[in-house]
């Protein structure tokens, strides 16, 4: 029987999230457009993940629990398994908006030169969802390392979708990937490809104690180059972001009806 071909995979790396885990498998499966290719890697977690995830065993396309070298490599192994040329990778702590699958999908048909996009910055503080706006990251911010904390701000991962073909293109996370391996990442793409920014949305990032950019944020602020510790020009960002904001809404706008006529 030949295995059914995807178009979009979603990609959860795990290693003892029991506290959100669950919370971000039905995100997934609730999703308004039920086409896509589900992964879950687990890197043989000692607390109650596995129990989780043998309750949705049957919903999840592909389960791997295997001892790991960390979430980067878990990742890796999760989309050089995929099926689908367009990958969302989201974190057992974080959470897909519903629509997620169905916007993304709905970008990379009406335009599929693209390699890699970003859409509005989600968040989980203090126990609510909201949306920002999506913020641009021009080429020269990658390429000088700027989109970090201190300067450009982080580019959030939650909020991004790319190309397999791109993954593999630059090798992924390479041989010994940091903590801020997501940092790096988005340096590689930028050298092969233009970050495009759009208007929808596809995850939210959740602030909580435990997470990795809190309990090793001197770690994660070190391998992403972080210079004024206490300071941040982020608010440059802000500011371009909303003056092309009208813009960003009038691109995506354009490329979804683009996606009714081609349907």
């Amino acid at each position: 029987m030949k295995k059914k071909k995807f178009f979009i995979s979603v990609i959860t790396p795990n290693y003892n999230g029991e506290k959100y885990l669950e919370q971000t498998i039905l995100s997934v499966l609730k999703q308004t457009d039920k086409n896509f290719e589900y992964i879950v890697i687990d890197g043989n977690s000692k607390d109650k993940s596995k129990k989780i995830l043998q309750k949705y065993k049957k919903k999840i396309d592909k389960l791997v629990i295997k001892e790991d070298n960390g979430i980067y490599d878990a990742v890796e192994k999760g989309i050089k398994m995929a099926s689908g040329e367009i990958i969302i990778w989201i974190n057992s702590d974080d959470l897909l908006h519903p629509n997620a699958i169905e916007n993304v999908k709905k970008i990379f048909k009406a335009k599929p030169s693209l390699e890699w996009i970003n859409g509005i910055n989600g968040y989980i503080k203090y126990g609510y969802k909201f949306f920002g706006i999506p913020y641009v990251y021009p080429k020269f911010i990658f390429k000088f390392g700027f989109a970090r904390h201190d300067i450009w701000g982080y580019l959030q991962q939650e909020s991004v979708a790319f190309k397999k073909s791109l993954f593999l293109k630059v090798r992924g996370f390479g041989l010994k990937p940091t903590i801020a391996g997501d940092y790096k990442l988005w340096m590689k793409f930028s050298k092969f490809a233009l970050l495009k920014t759009y208007y929808i949305k596809i995850g939210y990032f959740r602030s909580w104690p435990g997470q990795d950019s809190k309990t090793k944020k001197i770690e994660y602020q070190k391998n992403s180059n972080v210079y004024f510790k206490h300071l941040s020009f982020r608010y440059i960002r802000l500011f371009i972001s909303l003056i092309i904001l009208p813009y960003i809404v009038l691109k995506t706008v354009f490329l979804l009806n683009t996606y009714k006529l081609l349907k």
